[in-house]
């Protein structure tokens, strides 16, 4: 569904262009220019229906996570979530390229006046308007910080960005899953887990994927979904029926939420915590125990 908003006076103010729509898919929104600097970069329109596939690609990419994920895999739902009560949708800011460091970004703020409907509560990403669905699995990395921000306050990098980063395998199709044959030792180590808490996006192939598949939490995407989710030239989004670690990387994220009074406490009480310490260096304790707690388990 595609919804023209005119921009009339302050009431549409979040929404710069008078050329700006919105395209609906379920709870997705995805709200972008139709002309100038910020547009979609290909207007592709196969199926004719006045909206650029890149949109409707987008918006299918995030349904098709947030089922897997939700439904099959039992994440926490964030829309659901303590953190964010009364949302009601995932708004999708199309950004021109230059405005951004990177192809998206997630925020875990709530948009309290959405802009879909001024009424509404959202949780909102961006996606640049070069993006290509097709090529990247951007999408579906930012919805999965959505989940990390309604699940738990800790947002140190190795965990946000390394797992979310492996939350990629739900879309693209790994060749080669990355092996340590050390992983065991690795979690016994200071050394090691120093090491650990100084990256990002690599600590998916330093600990996260390892770990999964160490862990042999090896899950198949149901055919339904596979069915069911395609891109508007009728490709598949997801590239294949199989992915690592979706069961271990629920149950740490379940851990690390029991130990945040822990960590609050540490650092002053709750809400100091978490309005402060939410990317402290004394919660890489807390999120290290949660893995190997993890990890011991399955011994």
């Amino acid at each position: 569904m595609k919804i023209l908003i005119m921009a009339i006076g302050f009431l549409l103010a979040t929404i710069q262009s008078v050329s700006a729509a919105v395209y609906q898919q379920g709870i997705v929104y995805v709200i972008y220019d139709e002309t100038g600097a910020a547009a979609p970069k290909d207007k592709k329109d196969l199926n004719s229906n006045g909206v650029p596939d890149m949109i409707e690609d987008i918006a299918t990419q995030i349904n098709a996570a947030r089922e897997l994920f939700k439904d099959v895999f039992k994440f926490p739902d964030p829309l659901v979530s303590e953190r964010y009560p009364n949302v009601t949708s995932i708004e999708v800011d199309i950004e021109p390229k230059e405005n951004m460091s990177s192809y998206g970004t997630a925020f875990s703020g709530v948009r309290k006046s959405s802009k879909h409907d001024s009424n509404e509560r959202a949780l909102h990403v961006s996606v640049a308007n070069t993006f290509d669905p097709h090529k990247g699995q951007t999408p579906a990395h930012e919805y999965f910080h959505l989940i990390q921000y309604g699940a738990t306050y800790f947002r140190n990098g190795w965990f946000l960005e390394g797992m979310a980063r492996w939350s990629q395998d739900s879309i693209e199709k790994i060749k080669k899953y990355p092996v340590d044959k050390n992983i065991s030792w690795k979690l016994r180590s200071d050394s090691a887990a120093k090491k650990i808490f100084q990256i990002k996006y690599s600590a998916a192939e330093q600990l996260w994927y390892p770990l999964a598949v160490k862990m042999n939490d090896k899950a198949k995407i149901p055919d339904k979904l596979i069915r069911k989710y395609k891109y508007v030239d009728g490709s598949p989004v997801f590239e294949d029926n199989v992915i690592y670690g979706a069961n271990v990387m629920r149950k740490v994220i379940e851990k690390m939420k029991s130990k945040e009074n822990l960590a609050a406490e540490e650092f002053g009480g709750v809400a100091k915590w978490r309005k402060d310490g939410q990317r402290d260096d004394q919660n890489n304790k807390y999120i290290w125990n949660s893995v190997r707690e993890v990890y011991n388990s399955k011994k």
